[in-house]
């Protein structure tokens, strides 16, 4: 029986996809794991591969075909069939999937539809105030712009928050700017979760090559691991979802400016030469790592996860302060690689603000892999005098000395909100983050809006995701539904969790 290629879900959000482009043709052979074409998701374009292997028979969906999560898109004649018996019997499959995409609506479509539900303020009129929930303030969002300003929405920052800003109002057929100091996708897709996951999947398999090549009845001599060519590998899988942001802008007709912007004053945005007006800004400019008052970054011998992800040799010997996520992602990948990793934790275990047990058992696997872990543990100074560093640490039994090539700081982030605005636009802050009202994420400006890792916690591409979706929604007056509320300790105002 002929295997199916199915519509992966390739995001959280995703329901459907589109097919952008057949990588593999009728007739080619398959083995698990190639690569058989890229598809467009809610997010980005990215590359689907088959888990099985065959060869490829009919390609029920062509370019341009929309399909349904889990929907067939080919099939695959697996061994002992006839690639053509196979095509010749999916005949009528094929036909009829050849048309879903006048079966299925276009985002455009959908937000035609939702629009059209929608009664559209008049052009002199703010919009009428949405429900909020019970005692939450709330600000009733500027009108749909008018032609006096140049955009209906300016989004700052490209990343989860921004790109997703962006696209959803180009999907309302808005006019659209993002400016974007560096690559679309942000911290998440160029210095976070997706690159250090390319980087924790190497050096999984690398273990497992040094460490278990008995257990998998592997043999072989000279063992060897190119580390330039390792973190090349993580900057390729970033590079190429980047462009996939881009391709959605193209495709939604957002503008995309390679700059940095300052918001000069309500509805004003000024980078490089250029002034531009909005009728409404999105600030989404995201998080940064984040120094101690005694430990500064250097880029060179006290370095951030930047810095991590890029270093052209590999270090002997590694410490890390902070055993949060960022620090214990990048200690388990720089110990499987066979650096050996000392990791810091003032607090009484690894990864503090997660359940206990699995702090626990972290620890344990760290300490059979031989990184060393000091919890309870300060450090009190870094020398960077000489070749490598010395920290100075206070432990529970006393003073202790470690030395190594390079320290990783990992103690959190902050709002990247320096330099954004101008003396005109004296948006409120609240310790290093924009200050926003629940339900419509508005700062005290007005036509001033925020979202993502720069309004605060959790700092999490999908709650920035979500959280930037929502407030275009908002802004535009089309969404009907809700959110839960998380109050941040020792915070003034509600933060709002998708």
């Amino acid at each position: 029986m002929p295997a199916e290629i199915t519509m992966p879900q390739l995001s959280d959000t995703m329901t459907e996809g589109t097919i952008v482009k057949w990588v593999k043709k009728e007739g080619d052979v398959l083995k698990a794991g190639d690569i058989v074409a890229e598809v467009e998701t809610d997010k980005a374009t990215m590359e689907m591969e088959t888990f099985e292997a065959g060869t490829l028979a009919a390609i029920l969906v062509p370019e341009g075909g929309k399909v349904p999560v889990g929907g067939a898109i080919a099939l695959i004649a697996k061994s002992g069939e006839k690639a053509a018996d196979v095509k010749k019997n999916a005949g009528a499959k094929s036909a009829s999937l050849a048309s879903s995409p006048a079966a299925i609506p276009s985002p455009e479509a959908k937000a035609q539809a939702t629009a059209a539900a929608v009664p559209a303020p008049a052009t002199a009129q703010k919009a009428q105030p949405l429900a909020a929930k019970p005692d939450a303030p709330t600000r009733v969002p500027p009108a749909v712009a008018s032609g006096t300003y140049n955009y209906d929405l300016i989004v700052i920052g490209g990343g989860p928050a921004g790109y997703a800003a962006a696209i959803r109002a180009g999907q309302l057929k808005k006019r659209v700017l993002c400016v974007e100091k560096e690559n679309l996708g942000g911290t998440c897709l160029n210095w976070g979760c997706i690159p250090t996951k390319a980087l924790l999947e190497s050096g999984a398999l690398v273990r497992k090559l040094r460490d278990e090549k008995e257990k998998w009845a592997i043999s072989f001599d000279n063992f060897k691991v190119d580390f330039p060519k390792t973190i090349g590998r993580s900057r390729d899988i970033a590079g190429k979802l980047s462009k996939g942001i881009a391709h959605l802008f193209n495709k939604y007709t957002v503008k995309h400016e390679l700059a940095t912007a300052t918001v000069v004053g309500p509805h004003k945005v000024k980078f490089g030469d250029k002034e531009v007006t909005g009728a409404n800004i999105l600030v989404c400019t995201g998080a940064r790592a984040r120094d101690l008052p005694n430990i500064k970054f250097d880029g060179k011998k006290i370095i951030s996860s930047r810095e991590a992800m890029t270093l052209p040799t590999q270090p002997k010997k590694l410490a890390i302060i902070g055993a949060g996520a960022i620090g214990c992602e990048f200690a388990d990948f720089y110990s499987s690689m066979g650096t050996e990793v000392t990791i810091i934790e003032m607090l009484d275990h690894l990864l503090p603000i997660e359940d206990e047990d699995c702090s626990i058992l972290l620890e344990r696997s760290f300490g059979k892999r031989g990184i060393k872990v000091l919890t309870k543990t300060k450090t009190e100074a870094v020398d960077t005098k000489g070749d490598g560093v010395k920290l100075t640490l206070t432990t529970p039994k006393g003073t202790e000395t470690v030395e190594a090539d390079l320290v990783l700081l990992a103690v959190g982030v902050t709002g990247n909100v320096e330099g954004i605005f101008g003396k005109d636009a004296p948006v409120e802050l609240f310790k290093g983050h924009i200050k926003v009202e629940p339900n419509v994420y508005a700062t005290n400006v007005e036509g001033i809006f925020a979202a993502g890792d720069v309004i605060g916690p959790p700092w999490l591409a999908h709650v920035a995701h979500h959280e930037a979706v929502y407030a275009v929604e908002k802004i535009f007056g089309v969404s009907d539904h809700d959110i839960n509320y998380k109050m941040i300790p020792g915070c003034t105002y509600t933060h709002p969790q998708v």
